[in-house]
């Protein structure tokens, strides 16, 4: 197919959807030819190299999330429906997978004002069950969805995204974990047992001569970033997490 599209005269396009996959070396599948275009879908924001120009796609605004939340719930645009979905999509941070599975939920039991009370008490089992039916096909729930990306972090990426979901998910800088591998002990206290463990995964982005290791977090985040478990703002120079990523990590420590 490959080396049909690069023989091919007319203009044609290539689409590669959810290509999230960091391993996967995505080059070797493009014709080696001057035309054609080639659309990437991803969550991984390093194949931006491959990319002429990139779009990323924010958060959805409240009202897009409303709306989907009222159309997968099966309820009427009315005033009074609008003001729960609005509820239940801020309680989701607008998050789409999410919003998705409420709406299935929602359509099912037929009660919209009481997700919020259930949701409370029984987050983990809402976002990680796929209701039998659903106006959607995608294969994973949302928390299955973070678990298999989670699983496909090396050791010290997920015990720095562990860390991080004890913060404030919004905010966390690079200054903090150099400040804390500055730490040392002054006198052996109750605590000190307790910081060894902390002190020891801070270690691991340690030069010799206890110098940080800038390049070694960078390389760490960039893979949490590739599996959007974590962003960054180059403006700012801080990483965030996705309210509902910060809340079930922290919930699977």
């Amino acid at each position: 197919a490959i080396t049909r599209l690069s023989a091919q005269k007319e203009e044609w396009l290539l689409l590669f959807d959810n290509a999230d996959e960091p391993g996967i070396d995505l080059n070797k599948f493009f014709p080696q030819c001057n035309h054609g275009n080639i659309i990437i879908t991803t969550r991984n924001p390093g194949l931006c190299v491959y990319a002429g120009a990139n779009t990323h796609v924010d958060d959805m605004e409240e009202p897009d999330a409303v709306v989907l939340l009222l159309k997968g719930a099966a309820l009427e645009n009315t005033p009074r429906n609008r003001v729960v979905a609005t509820a239940i999509v801020k309680e989701l941070a607008c998050l789409p997978l999410a919003i998705i599975q409420a709406g299935a939920f929602i359509a099912k039991s037929r009660n919209a004002e009481g997700y919020l009370t259930l949701y409370s008490t029984n987050r983990s089992q809402l976002l990680s069950e796929k209701p039998a039916q659903s106006h959607d096909n995608y294969a994973w729930t949302v928390y299955t969805t973070w678990q298999m990306s989670f699983d496909k972090l090396s050791p010290l990426a997920a015990r720095l995204l562990q860390f991080c979901s004890l913060l404030h998910h919004k905010g966390i800088s690079e200054e903090f974990f150099t400040n804390a591998s500055k730490y040392e002990p002054k006198c052996a206290i109750p605590t000190q047992e307790d910081l060894r463990g902390s002190l020891e995964f801070l270690s691991q982005f340690m030069l010799p001569g206890k110098t940080w290791n800038s390049l070694r977090f960078q390389d760490v985040t960039a893979e949490i970033m590739a599996y959007s478990l974590m962003e960054f703002d180059p403006d700012q120079q801080l990483f965030s997490m996705h309210p509902l990523v910060h809340d079930w990590c922290q919930s699977s420590i």
